[in-house]
């Protein structure tokens, strides 16, 4: 069956008349301007201005016509207030549709403190006014009480402002410097304040992102410092990056106010030097270089930083916050150009811990060098267009300004450059280690544990060196006639190089020609002049068969004869100059004689109390076994090594004296 094109256009038309049929009995979203707006209100415009001060203007009813008008978006100082102190008052009304509601005035950042009034009554305050030394750099949100009744309602606003009088040619007082100022429903306005709050912490996540970063690295130097702690360039590298995040905190403080400014400017400062007298106490360890006269006058006047605030706060008044402000700034630009002169003098000297910390440490230094020059230049006024060298590297996701940027950058370079210097130290440790245990090996073999066979003497002998290796000797050569010729001494210095000579000396008494004394002595002078750095003290004592003996002194401490020093002349350590000569002193030994050598081990060991063991001490014990005397120094606090050798002459010795 055909169907009409009437017939064809009938079916849909008529679903589409079902469907407004049923649709007719819905509410359509109805969307109205005029009742369905945010009540919040920008309060950015003309206010009323006025310089002084009387408790009359917070009236309501005061008649405010003739004051001037002032934007609130732009400080005073740009509207021909310039330079202006004090107190200053700002008034304004707020007409609002239904004054029953919970409403809310959000007072923008200004300098530097302020009560607020609204309808004659104090509402609320920032900073103790007139001694005010804070400033509100994040916004107040201060909530109104509402009517009794609802209806339209006109709230009175007058705000009592302080500007300091030593900033006045310095910071800008009054508002409309850092944000604006809203009126509105508490709830919004409370929404509004959290969101700028939001925003303004974003831009500061670069910082304490910096913070975090060096409280962690300035604590695993920390560690570094305690396994290794020799190298202290760990503990100033720690200290410099502590304070770094300390005095971010600082910042944070300053930002909520939680402070007063001159406390914060003090704490501010003293942190700051207290992180360039760690980096330059740092860069005088790596790059080795002296801290002279003039280093230590260049650390001196940081504390100058600190210090500068007392010359306008507490009533002094000295001079102004700028002329403060840039003395503070001239005492620690010394420091930053001794940081980056020396720096600059080892790389071109090719050093090469210089070259791997140049890039980082210009990028560090080179920051707050230029800062530094742009402040001073806009204190003094040279130039107007920048205060401060700060701009944005990074809008997006977060606000990333070149300060902490650097700062991290130098941080991880200094941190890799110091684990590879911890790396390398452990290596250089490693290798030093097996050279001490060598060395005490071949030092084991020229002193063996027990004393060769003296027929008619009895021999005691201790060496207990300070570390792997000591600097002290002692050596016992019998004769076929009986006698004996023992030499006793100690090598200047410690450690291998000390170990080393006395190899040399173990050396050259072996190859020694001579017997006499004297003569061993000039031959040990000889052999070492010229091949040492230090000097070398020593005694030779050469025993006859029957007791006779003489005795040679080259500086070392003189032997004990049953309890008494033997009076013995002393001539010059050897290896200082090379035709020294030596006399000789004679003694006769009887038999059961006790001949006692100690060496400066034992009269210099030191208790906790810092008191030596001293000559007292070890002649009274010096009849003592040799290993009762040399436990007595140990226990007592040995800082050297000890060296004990007794000699008795054993009563079966028949032979006269010669």
């Amino acid at each position: 069956m055909r169907l009409s094109l009437f017939s064809v256009l009938l079916v849909p038309l008529a679903l589409l008349s079902l469907f407004l049929c049923a649709a007719s009995g819905l509410h359509a979203q109805n969307f109205n301007l005029q009742t369905g707006r945010e009540p919040v209100a920008s309060l950015d415009g003309l206010w009323r201005f006025h310089i002084g001060d009387d408790p009359a203007w917070a009236d309501p009813n005061f008649d405010d016509s003739q004051w001037p008008l002032l934007r609130s978006d732009e400080a005073p100082g740009q509207q021909g207030y310039k330079n202006y102190s004090g107190f200053a008052w700002y008034r304004f009304t707020v007409v609002v549709p239904d004054g029953s509601r919970n409403w809310s005035i959000n007072l923008g950042p200004m300098e530097t403190g302020y009560q607020l009034f609204v309808d004659g009554r104090l509402a609320g305050s920032f900073g103790p006014i007139l001694s005010s030394l804070n400033y509100a750099v994040l916004s107040r949100v201060f909530a109104l009480s509402p009517a009794a009744t609802a209806g339209p309602r006109t709230f009175h606003i007058a705000i009592r402002t302080w500007h300091l009088p030593a900033w006045a040619d310095y910071v800008p007082g009054g508002f409309g410097v850092f944000g604006s100022s809203y009126f509105g429903d508490s709830r919004l306005i409370a929404q509004r304040a959290a969101t700028a709050r939001s925003l303004q912490w974003n831009g500061l996540v670069n910082e304490y992102t910096y913070a975090v970063l060096s409280t962690l690295v300035g604590l695993v130097m920390l560690v570094l410092f305690f396994i290794r702690r020799e190298e202290r360039e760990y503990l100033w590298f720690a200290l410099l990056l502590l304070a770094n995040a300390i005095d971010i905190g600082l910042s944070f403080g300053q930002v909520l106010a939680l402070m007063p400014l001159p406390v914060f400017d003090f704490i501010d400062g003293l942190v700051r030097s207290a992180a360039l007298f760690a980096a330059m106490a740092f860069f005088s360890i790596v790059l080795r270089a002296p801290r002279s006269k003039t280093w230590w006058l260049i650390a001196a006047l940081l504390l100058i930083n600190p210090l500068g605030i007392f010359l306008y706060v507490f009533n002094v008044n000295i001079t102004s916050v700028g002329i403060a402000s840039l003395i503070a700034t001239l005492s620690v630009l010394p420091a930053t150009v001794w940081i980056l002169v020396t720096l600059l003098r080892r790389a071109l000297q090719r050093d090469r811990d210089a070259l791997i910390l140049l890039v980082p440490t210009l990028l560090w230094q080179g920051f707050p060098f230029i800062d530094n020059l742009l402040l001073i230049t806009w204190q003094l006024g040279w130039q107007r267009w920048a205060s401060h060298w700060t701009f944005a590297l990074l809008t997006k996701p977060f606000v990333l300004l070149p300060g902490p940027a650097v700062g991290t950058v130098f941080i991880f370079a200094l941190l890799l450059f110091l684990i590879r210097r911890f790396s390398l130290a452990r290596q250089e440790g490693a290798r030093l280690a097996g050279e001490f245990e060598s060395a005490r090996n071949i030092q084991s073999l020229l002193f063996p544990a027990k004393p060769l066979a003296t027929p008619g003497f009895a021999i005691e002998s201790v060496y207990l060196p300070a570390s792997e290796v000591g600097g002290d000797f002692f050596q016992i050569m019998p004769a076929n006639d009986g006698s004996l010729l023992v030499v006793v001494g100690d090598v200047s210095g410690k450690g291998l190089k000390a170990a080393m000579t006395v190899g040399s000396i173990i050396g050259a008494l072996r190859g020694c020609p001579v017997r006499r004394p004297d003569e061993v002595l000039a031959h040990l002078n000889r052999v070492l002049h010229g091949q040492i750095t230090g000097f070398v003290i020593c005694t030779a004592a050469l025993i006859a068969a029957n007791g006779n003996m003489i005795l040679a002194n080259a500086g070392n401490l003189p032997p004990y004869r049953n309890g008494q020093e033997l009076e013995i002349e002393s001539g010059l350590p050897l290896g200082i100059t090379p035709d020294a000569s030596y006399s000789e002193t004679t003694f006769q030994l009887n038999p059961n004689d006790r001949l006692t050598f100690v060496s400066d081990g034992v009269v210099e060991a030191t208790n906790e109390r810092r008191e030596l063991f001293g000559f007292h001490r070890t002649q009274a014990i010096s009849t003592q076994s040799a290993s009762a005397i040399a436990e007595a120094a140990k226990q007592f606090g040995q800082s050297d090594d000890i060296t004990v050798l007794t000699l008795t002459l054993t009563p079966s010795l028949n032979a006269s004296p010669r």
